[in-house]
């Protein structure tokens, strides 16, 4: 299986349990995905993962080196999954879910030592791809707080003004977090877009600089 063809899969992976979930925006532990397919590959998993990341087809909130994944999917991951893909692996494994599904012929992270795994989780939480993260959650809170009637006019106006301000901050050198964590507390007081700004504050507590 080719890298982008394992992210798809991880993609259609987390759009069917974010379908099945009772908020849209919810983030989930999928430690059992890699397992379930067979997928030994740590190094590969990851490529994968970024992969999805810099196109801004997922939220990733934190990869720990035990193997554990909290992931979420954006609007465009959902049109992306609900299109078919690209490789063809979503088509197929819509069509026949049980032949993806494999035994483990060895624990994921086997003969990796630890030093190499933080290796590669360092280099997953570059910049780059943290910012393409970020700007995505910013664009989804966006939509979704345009769309949300339960929040007044004055009131959306007030956190749609946070959010720029979001934006700025987290586009500058240097961050002044008692800025960031002000407005991403006015955010997470609105229950659409409070998994998503939880999103925010873990990328943040993850190393984000």
């Amino acid at each position: 299986m080719t890298t982008e063809e394992l992210a798809e899969l991880f993609l259609a992976h987390v759009y069917d349990l974010a379908e099945a979930a009772p908020h849209p925006n919810f983030l989930f532990s999928v430690n059992d995905f890699a397992p379930s397919l067979g997928i030994t590959d740590r190094e590969e998993l990851q490529k994968a993962i970024s992969l999805l990341g810099d196109r801004g087809l997922i939220i990733l909130a934190s990869m720990d080196m035990y193997g554990g994944i909290s992931a979420g999917i954006t609007m465009e991951g959902s049109a992306f999954v609900e299109k078919g893909g690209e490789t063809g692996v979503i088509k197929q494994y819509r069509k026949d879910p049980q032949s993806f599904v494999k035994t483990p012929s060895a624990p994921l992270l086997a003969g990796v030592a630890p030093e190499t795994v933080e290796t590669m989780i360092g280099e997953r939480q570059a910049p780059l791809f943290a910012s393409r993260t970020v700007e995505a959650i910013l664009a989804d809170m966006n939509d979704i707080l345009e769309r949300d009637d339960t929040v007044s006019a004055e009131t959306k106006k007030d956190l749609l003004s946070d959010l720029a301000t979001l934006k700025i901050q987290m586009g500058r050198t240097v961050k002044d977090r008692r800025i960031i964590d002000a407005v991403l507390g006015n955010l997470a007081a609105i229950p659409s877009i409070a998994p998503l700004a939880a999103a925010i504050r873990g990328i943040i507590e993850a190393g984000f600089k």
